[in-house]
């Protein structure tokens, strides 16, 4: 008999109906699922299928997990505190209360949100720096399918932990049978609830930031439609844009808490696919923009109407907008700096360069961004942070990915669209294109289906690594430059006239990523070339 399947099916950690379950196990079964696992932060925490034993993301492992990340906290502080918060997903809210009774069972104060409620993540980050907490904890899976969940991290500054944080964290934490034997009571001296003050100085302080002094409400009476997919925004974010004046039509059918997702096929906003439901209803309402977020509320996405046509603005076209409407409409005190990572488009540089503002590029995640801003706040002023998978930060009030201030942001610069009778396609292509040249970028997913994907993706990295030489060309672009960027975790392809394609693993799922960066005189001429590195590389990655 499995010594870890026999401890764990004997447990008080788990109740009657886990434990039946487990005894309907074969021993095929009980083999592959009860072996000892360590825990590793990826690219945006530990993510997971929820089930029972140490494979899978479960009220053990979550133990396992807090405790590692208290025993780190109480090395570095003196009194630790922690914000801890939890998006819509089934156990969310049984796993932060699993973290929460770790950790004050260790004496560490822990700071919930009144009735343990769901939150977006951004407002968690806003609530670590506002109550000066050390550090969080955030109980999600972002857009993963509904059978995942996820542990995230924070720093005091409301940023996600960098990996020499995480390796020590993961040191600390116990193995699954250890942990089977360790009692966690819940020290409820140690708990103390968020006020809602904090949630509504969130929306204050991004209002001021965006918006100025004055806050004037907008003007416009055009229909905005906009989805949750069911998660931590569905109570704030269509509310709070009203607020601001805008006609807001939020699709109802997604806009309330689900931990089952029943409406939303597709919890991605990055994908037009999640977009399809919201695209019915906005020619219902006559409406040309849908603003998209995720269930924890850090990614947003527009789609706009564009000449008849639904076209999903990219998160490099957006950062780009950003970069350039910023830069050009603020007033900063000090050099602006921009962040953006070595995936995401280099297009922003010329802007840059005419505003004497400094690009910084990082790793993929925002946990590097976050840093960055931290770095560099005092010294330079923050215009924007971004990456090609939608991601965006353009306010200094916290330190993760924010939906509610791009949302607004993005709002704001239609606004300015729509006085010019053009939408954001025409400001990028009419207004910045045609003044800092053509471009085009693309980012494409493959998905490994398999339990060992990153041996496959590894193998298809060493393929790439060889495929070209210097001085070799494909589809017409001639290679000037080959190399593996460990910072940015990714095999570079670089051609002459600043073209690059470049590959890498993802570090959230299991898949297998391409990026593409062309420029050049239309943009029918780089559809045609991408369109045809497209169907090679898509050929070479599935051979």
């Amino acid at each position: 008999m499995n010594a870890l399947y026999k401890k764990l099916i004997n447990s008080k950690k788990i109740n009657s109906r886990e434990k039946s379950k487990l005894k309907n196990m074969s021993l095929k079964e009980i083999n592959n699922q009860f072996i000892d696992r360590k825990l590793h932060f990826g690219t945006a925490g530990i993510r997971g299928i929820m089930g029972i034993g140490p494979q899978f993301m479960d009220k053990v492992n979550y133990q396992r997990m807090a405790y590692g990340y208290g025993k780190y906290l109480l090395s570095k502080f003196r009194n630790p505190m922690v914000v801890i918060g939890h998006d819509n997903r089934f156990n969310s809210d049984s796993f932060s209360l699993a973290c929460a009774d770790v950790l004050t069972s260790m004496g560490i104060i822990v700071y919930l949100f009144k009735n343990n409620n769901l939150m977006p993540t951004p407002i968690i980050s806003y609530s670590i720096r506002k109550l000066k907490a050390s550090g969080g904890i955030i109980v999600t899976a972002s857009h993963n399918p509904k059978e995942y969940n996820g542990f995230k991290a924070y720093n005091p500054d409301g940023g996600q932990i960098l990996p020499d944080v995480a390796t020590k964290i993961e040191k600390n934490m116990p193995s699954y049978y250890k942990t089977l034997d360790m009692s966690f009571i819940r020290n409820n001296s140690c708990i103390k609830y968020i006020s809602d003050s904090v949630i509504s100085n969130y929306f204050s302080d991004i209002e001021l930031h965006i918006l100025g002094k004055t806050k004037n409400k907008n003007t416009n009476n055009f229909p905005i439609v906009v989805t949750t997919h069911h998660g931590t925004a569905s109570n704030y974010l269509p509310k709070w844009l009203k607020s601001l004046g805008y006609k807001i039509k939020p699709l109802l059918s997604q806009c309330y808490p689900n931990s089952n997702f029943e409406n939303s096929k597709c919890l991605n906003p990055e994908m037009f696919e999640s977009f399809e439901p919201t695209i019915k209803y906005a020619k219902k309402c006559n409406a040309k923009l849908i603003i998209g977020v995720d269930p924890d509320a850090d990614r947003m996405a527009v789609m706009i109407l564009h000449k008849n046509k639904w076209r999903l603005m990219t998160g490099n076209e957006m950062g780009i907008i950003y970069t350039h409407y910023l830069l050009n409409n603020v007033k900063f005190k000090k050099q602006p700096f921009i962040i953006s990572s070595y995936v995401s488009t280099n297009y922003i540089d010329a802007i840059a360069k005419e505003y004497n503002a400094k690009v910084y590029r990082t790793g993929t995640g925002f946990k590097w961004m976050g840093a960055k801003v931290s770095e560099l706040d005092n010294k330079q002023s923050f215009v924007v942070a971004f990456e090609e998978a939608i991601g965006g930060l353009n306010t200094n009030v916290n330190r993760d990915k924010d939906s509610f201030a791009t949302s607004l942001l993005a709002l704001k610069i239609n606004d300015f669209c729509l006085k010019k009778k053009m939408d954001l396609l025409d400001y990028l292509q009419d207004i910045v294109f045609k003044k800092y040249g053509y471009w085009i970028g693309k980012t494409k997913s493959y998905l490994i289906k398999k339990i060992d994907w990153k041996k496959t993706a590894t193998a298809k990295m060493s393929y790439f690594k060889k495929y070209l030489k210097i001085g070799s060309s494909i589809c017409g672009l001639k290679v000037k430059k080959i190399v593996f960027n460990k910072i940015g975790g990714c095999l570079e392809w670089h051609f002459v006239g600043r073209n690059w394609i470049k590959f890498r693993m993802s570090g959230t799922e299991p898949k297998f990523k391409v990026y593409y960066e062309l420029y050049g005189n239309s943009l029918d001429q780089l559809n045609a070339k991408l369109n045809e590195l497209d169907k090679l590389i898509s050929y070479l990655v599935i051979k």
